[in-house]
């Protein structure tokens, strides 16, 4: 029964699509029957390895896609929460000890032997309803647009000119390196890059208590030609892709990763 289902979900995601700003080619299942609770994946750059947590945030490890093996990398309460690719390895949350209350957390680098992507000039935080833009060492905060709630889910264009968040109450804002909006695609969940031309998001309905569906979506970054890669139904979430857009993870909701090897058509 159990199989049956799985088949039935992979069915209702490998979805037929038309010309517009991609296409699913491949659809296939990550680790299954290797690991369980699998969440908030995060693909490196390259496509050649991927982070992953709990539910909760709870510990992270890394799978390599070239060798196929995961490695835990940490136990940590919230290893999962901040966990990215730098330079030369990965960085994550660590509790200080005997630390207390929202400062009680900092975040750890672990080299990973090899290079994951090139650095950077340019880097994005953000802290409150303010975008933070460092450029060549320099550190400039915006607020492209008024958040009762802040913005969260920040990150640079794969090219580096461009800047997204999300802003509580307002959607998706995507920026030029001055803070000056460029668009605003709309009112979803957890985008990223998808390549520099495009965004892959979560778009989600509740009943007020509980998801009721969720999907992954892939869109233009004004929002238009937007393009189901996975059901409703499916209750796929927290979508990541690689740089060059031709790889797509995201979780189900009961911990199961899917991977997408998507084509990008404009």
């Amino acid at each position: 029964m159990k199989k049956l289902f799985f088949l039935g979900a992979m069915a209702a995601m490998a979805i037929t699509m038309s010309a517009q700003v991609a296409r699913v080619v491949s659809t296939q299942p990550l680790l299954q029957g290797v690991e369980s609770e699998m969440y908030h994946p995060h693909i490196s750059p390259d496509g050649s390895m991927l982070l992953f947590s709990s539910v909760n945030y709870r510990g992270l490890k890394l799978y390599d896609f070239n060798d196929g093996v995961t490695t835990r990398i940490s136990d940590e309460p919230r290893a999962g929460f901040e966990a990215r690719f730098t330079a030369d390895g990965i960085s994550y949350e660590v509790k200080k000890e005997g630390a207390i209350g929202r400062d009680a957390y900092t975040m750890k680098s672990r080299k990973l032997g090899k290079k994951v992507k090139a650095e950077a000039p340019v880097s994005v935080r953000t802290e409150g309803s303010v975008l933070y833009i460092t450029r060549n060492g320099v550190e400039k905060g915006y607020t492209p647009v008024e958040s009762y709630a802040g913005y969260l889910w920040e990150s640079l264009s794969p090219d580096g000119t461009k800047v997204m968040f999300f802003a509580a109450g307002k959607g998706v804002v995507v920026t030029d390196l001055e803070g000056n909006v460029l668009s605003r695609p709309g009112n979803f969940e957890n985008p990223v890059w998808l390549g520099n031309k495009a965004i892959v998001a979560m778009r989600a309905t509740d009943d007020g208590h509980q998801l009721s569906s969720s999907q992954i979506v892939a869109m233009d970054l004004q929002g238009a030609d937007l393009v189901e890669l996975t059901r409703p139904e499916s209750m796929t979430m927290y979508p990541t892709a690689t740089a060059a857009g031709d790889k797509v993870v995201c979780n189900t909701i009961d911990g199961r990763l899917i991977l997408m090897n998507v084509e990008l058509l404009k």
